[in-house]
């Protein structure tokens, strides 16, 4: 006999955006937010009967609907604002509310400049399973020094040459969990970046598994109330082109990017 087994539904890619005025000139704000919701649904799958079954549409709409009181800079607050409308519904077990925010830095009172890979993330889980969570997608970075890899093991596919100098450049995404919600989630977030960064920037390492536990390290020591970080930091390959066949003597400062294939490097760091 068939059963139902752990379902959700919900509403992804919502985009809204907003102006926020201040009096040392607007802040803007846009946003993609995930709607995700678990509940008493099993008469939907089974005999085709909706009555417990919100539409993905009124999701989209309550995100906008609330858009305007209670959308601001603090993205969480917003998710927990979101998950406990949800949860008000009659067989709605968890609410899980994803944010994903474009960053845009102004430039005058009322321009702004934007549209990189760079996301601030957020998300709310209530109910079942319960926990906020913050993180940051698409931080490049890049450093020409300080970057080492050797010492691996070798086999007859083993072509990559051993090195203590290269360029190591990847795109962050790293995903923490609260275990208390700071009072100020943006400026924790600020410093968590700003943290990441300069571990980055100023640690010598052996390897990306070496250089994203030093900025795990960095993270954790400087905002107590993260619990733990999922890292995941593909690396952005740039080889070393050799000029010599063309009978230039090699200073070894041009490199080719290559884009694909990629290491691929994951990892959660908890206290």
């Amino acid at each position: 006999m068939a059963r139902l087994g752990e379902n959700r539904w919900g509403k992804s890619d919502v985009r809204v955006s907003k102006i926020l005025r201040t009096e040392s000139g607007d802040d803007f704000l846009d946003l993609t937010v995930q709607v995700l919701l678990q509940g008493d649904v099993e008469a939907a799958h089974v005999r085709g009967d909706n009555r417990g079954v919100l539409p993905t549409d009124t999701m989209k709409n309550t995100v906008y609907g609330l858009a305007q009181e209670h959308l601001n800079r603090d993205l969480e607050a917003f998710a927990a604002v979101l998950c406990d409308r949800f949860l008000e519904r009659e067989g709605i077990s968890a609410a899980d509310v994803s944010v994903s925010q474009l960053i845009w830095n102004r430039r005058g009172p009322s321009g702004f400049v934007g549209g990189g890979s760079e996301r601030r993330l957020g998300r709310v889980v209530a109910g079942t399973n319960a926990g906020v969570w913050a993180g940051v997608d698409g931080l490049v970075v890049l450093k020409t020094t300080g970057s080492a890899f050797a010492g691996f093991p070798r086999d007859e596919f083993t072509l990559l040459p051993e090195t203590d100098e290269r360029i190591l450049a990847t795109s962050v995404k790293a995903v923490w969990r609260y275990s208390a919600t700071p009072a100020d989630t943006t400026a924790t977030w600020e410093t968590a970046r700003e943290a990441m960064i300069e571990s980055f920037m100023g640690e010598h390492s052996e390897s990306v598994q070496h250089q994203g536990w030093m900025m795990a390290e960095a993270l954790l020591g400087a905002i107590p109330e993260i619990e733990e970080v999922d890292f995941r930091l593909p690396n952005q390959h740039h080889l070393s082109y050799d000029l010599s066949r063309f009978g230039i003597e090699d200073e070894h400062t041009v490199f080719q990017p290559v884009s694909q294939p990629y290491g691929d490097i994951g990892f959660i760091v908890s206290r």
